[in-house]
C-alpha cells in the first residue's frame, strides 16, 4: 500500500494523475500531497487517505464524502465548498484549514484540531466534534444542528453563530489552548 501511496503522490505532484479522474474508493494510506497541489473538484469519494500529508492542499469543491481522513495532516489547506459528510477525519489536523461553505454533515472529527480554521456557514448537522480543539476557530453561520461537542475546547477568540451556548452543548472554555 505504500508503494501505492507514493505513486499516485508523485502523480498527483506532476499532473499526470488529474483530479478529474477520480478515485472512488482510491486506498492511498500515508501519502504525502506536494503543498498547495491544485485539485479543485476532486472526486475522492471513500477513498483512504487516513495519516495522508495534504497540507496546503486546494480542495475547494472536492467530493471526499465518506472518505477516511483519521490523523490525516490538512493543516492550512483549502476545503471550502468541500463535501466531507460522512467522512472520518478523527485525530485529524485541520488547523487553519478553510472549510467555508462546507458540507461536514455526519462527519467524525472527533479529537481533531480545528484551531483557527474558518468553518463559517459550514453544515455541521451530526457531525462529531467530541474533544475537538476549537481555539480561534470561526463557527458564524454554522449550522451545528445535532452535532456532538462534549469536550471540545475554546478560546476568547472562537466565534460561533448567534446564539449558540457552548457551556450549554458540553465545550470547555480553555484561556490558551493546549491541544
Amino acid at each position: 500500500m505504500k508503494h501505492q501511496a507514493d505513486l499516485i503522490a508523485t502523480l498527483f505532484t506532476l499532473g499526470l494523475f488529474t483530479c478529474s479522474q477520480g478515485a472512488l474508493g482510491l486506498d492511498i494510506e500515508g501519502c504525502v500531497i506536494e503543498p498547495y497541489t491544485v485539485c479543485g473538484d476532486a472526486q475522492l469519494s471513500n477513498a483512504n487517505l487516513a495519516q495522508a500529508n495534504l497540507t496546503g492542499a486546494m480542495l475547494a469543491g472536492a467530493d471526499l464524502s465518506g472518505t477516511n481522513l483519521s490523523t490525516a495532516n490538512l493543516s492550512g489547506a483549502d476545503l471550502s465548498g468541500a463535501d466531507l459528510s460522512s467522512a472520518k477525519l478523527f485525530s485529524a489536523n485541520l488547523s487553519n484549514t478553510l472549510l467555508f461553505q462546507a458540507n461536514l454533515s455526519d462527519t467524525n472529527l472527533a479529537n481533531a484540531r480545528l484551531d483557527g480554521a474558518n468553518l463559517e456557514f459550514a453544515n455541521l448537522e451530526g457531525a462529531s466534534l467530541l474533544n475537538a480543539n476549537l481555539a480561534g476557530a470561526n463557527l458564524g453561520g454554522a449550522n451545528a444542528t445535532d452535532a456532538a461537542m462534549a469536550g471540545a475546547s475554546y478560546d476568547g477568540r472562537t466565534i460561533f453563530t448567534t446564539g449558540f451556548d457552548p457551556s450549554a452543548r458540553g465545550l470547555v472554555f480553555r484561556e490558551t489552548s493546549d491541544r
